[in-house]
């Protein structure tokens, strides 16, 4: 009897302690750094962007545009930017360039002539060197720094982590490190 109750006590905190919580609510708590994993990173940049003041900038390895379907994640973030410029904000976009990766070009290629004709500053990294960030940062309150591209395997389907931070000197040296990118990124299309 001693040992099916043993087992029991087991098991109900082997249950509880593998059961996932539902993230957190707006405004995800007072703690400066949150671990945002899988499913979860969608809807706290969305909930971000709709707060967001002044700007969003963001540092992308992969995003890709999806024209035939507006309803996926990667599309509703699109579209929250889109949104968030008409609103008057900065916002700017810096997209990997590939020296060797045609396929990831293209990718980045369609992204940036979408969100160009839509009114967002897009550039391109330097083709010396690979940017692999994903890092997104919202009027130096807060910052996304993880493993997630925007595409919808990554939003959708894959194991991904990431890390909110709103530890101030830690988002404004993050900005610094997104605007000496920027400078030094100016590669356009035409």
């Amino acid at each position: 009897m001693r040992r099916w109750c043993l087992y029991s006590i087991i098991i109900t905190i082997f249950f509880f302690s593998c059961h996932k919580s539902e993230p957190l609510e707006p405004p995800y708590g007072d703690r400066p750094v949150i671990a945002v994993t899988d499913r979860d990173y969608t809807s706290y940049l969305l909930s971000y962007f709709g707060e967001s003041e002044n700007y969003i900038h963001i540092v992308m390895y992969l995003m890709k545009y999806y024209p035939y379907d507006s309803t996926n994640g990667v599309s509703q973030l699109q579209k929250a930017l889109i949104s968030a410029r008409e609103r008057g904000l900065d916002i700017k976009v810096l997209l990997e360039r590939s020296d060797y990766n045609s396929s990831l070009n293209a990718m980045n290629e369609s992204t940036y002539v979408y969100l160009d004709s839509q009114g967002i500053d897009v550039r391109f990294d330097q083709l010396s060197v690979t940017t692999h960030a994903k890092l997104v940062i919202i009027d130096d309150k807060v910052a996304f720094v993880g493993s997630t591209n925007w595409s919808q395997s990554a939003l959708e389907k894959n194991n991904e982590v990431n890390v909110e931070i709103k530890e101030e000197e830690v988002v404004k040296e993050l900005e610094s490190y997104f605007q000496h990118l920027w400078e030094v990124s100016r590669l356009k299309i035409k």
